[in-house]
């Protein structure tokens, strides 16, 4: 049996034996359940789900294409994220005294993330993933890392897993010795701090069909999180859009909120800035307009699970003059549409085709 290699992830609920051992239980299961299964919806492919282990969820990828680096930490904090909106939710629609309820504020999560070798087994009818790389994966679960940088809510990487990630910045080195593996180096992300930041400073900018001047749709072969990657990758982005060059800016040198592309095609130079950004489902960009840079117009690329892969929705809004944002012009719209409904339509079949042929072509 050959080993395979990718990410080994587990996440954690933190506060989970104090929560069970000091409240009423006919109220803290469901909410355990709850909070468990907002983490379960975000670990989907190219994660195979491994198992649960009463406060925690366990989930691998044999995939070293997909997701890469920049992709798996959003994959992270996209986690976190559902986390702390249903614990928000849960917490803020309740109006029960009890103390089950009333501690939910208290539970926290942790993701722990190791990447290396393992193998797949089978005993009867259960499957697991066993290896040394399995194992430290779970001692690192036990470090205290907490204590050491005064994260609370955090993500752990090993520093394979850093490496393989690309060495991402905004992440706190740490070191502890582990049994049997001696002084393990590892870095931390404040997940809460992320996701502050995402909130605060998120404007919801979201273009139905019904909003935009224009809408073409794709049946892509792979699922939403391989197609996301495709989409925002400045690699793979300027493979699929036949350009000369793409550059990513932003203070993380990650595609996000506030990323700024800058586009180099054979027709012109492109700039756009992200300004709205739900990984997975979908993002809105703002553009100059390449005949004024004086105007702007935005866009949305949403992506809609099907079965055997996903729906691309790519919906062009009207153009817009910031000075005065009433303004609106059946001229201005005719002109991008001129340039765009051409070229979206020319490269949405050919990432449509070679995905068909090749589901990794974008890789």
């Amino acid at each position: 049996m050959n080993p395979l290699r990718g990410y080994l992830l587990i996440a954690d609920l933190s506060g989970y034996t104090a929560y069970l051992t000091s409240t009423e239980l006919t109220h803290a299961t469901p909410i355990i359940i709850s909070l468990l299964e907002s983490m379960v919806e975000r670990l989907a492919h190219p994660l195979h789900l491994w198992r649960l282990e009463g406060d925690a969820v366990l989930a691998y990828t044999t995939d070293e294409n997909f997701p890469s680096g920049e992709t798996f930490l959003t994959i992270c904090e996209d986690v976190y994220n559902a986390f702390a909106t249903r614990r928000q939710d849960i917490h803020a629609n309740t109006t029960c005294p009890c103390r089950a309820c009333a501690q939910v504020p208290e539970l926290d999560l942790k993701l722990i993330v190791h990447h290396g070798a393992f193998e797949e087994v089978k005993i009867g009818p259960m499957r697991d993933i066993s290896g040394a790389d399995v194992i430290q994966v779970h001692r690192m679960a036990k470090t205290r890392v907490r204590e050491a940088t005064g994260i609370r809510s955090y993500s752990l990487f090993s520093d394979a897993a850093f490496v393989a990630m690309g060495s991402p910045s905004g992440l706190v080195p740490y070191s502890e010795p582990l049994a049997h593996f001696g002084d393990v180096q590892m870095h931390a992300y404040d997940l809460a701090t992320a996701w502050r930041a995402l909130r605060q400073a998120r404007e919801r900018v979201f273009f139905g069909e019904d909003e935009g001047i224009w809408t073409i749709r794709a049946q892509l072969p792979v699922p939403p999180r391989v197609a996301w990657e495709i989409l925002v990758s400045a690699r793979s982005k300027q493979r699929w859009m036949e350009l000369i060059s793409v550059t990513v800016h932003s203070e993380s040198g990650r595609p996000g909120p506030g990323a700024r592309y800058h586009c180099v095609h054979a027709m012109g130079d492109f700039t756009c800035w992200v300004v709205d950004w739900e990984p997975f489902t979908y993002f809105s960009n703002e553009f100059v307009v390449y005949f004024d840079p004086a105007l702007r117009h935005r866009e949305t690329y949403e992506l809609v699970e099907t079965e055997g892969g996903c729906e691309l929705r790519y919906t062009c809004g009207p153009v817009v003059d910031p000075e005065r944002p009433e303004a609106r012009s059946a001229e201005w719209d005719a002109k991008l549409l001129e340039f765009y409904q051409p070229g979206y339509r020319h490269w949405l079949k050919g990432l449509t085709d070679n995905l068909e042929k090749d589901p990794g072509f974008y890789a």
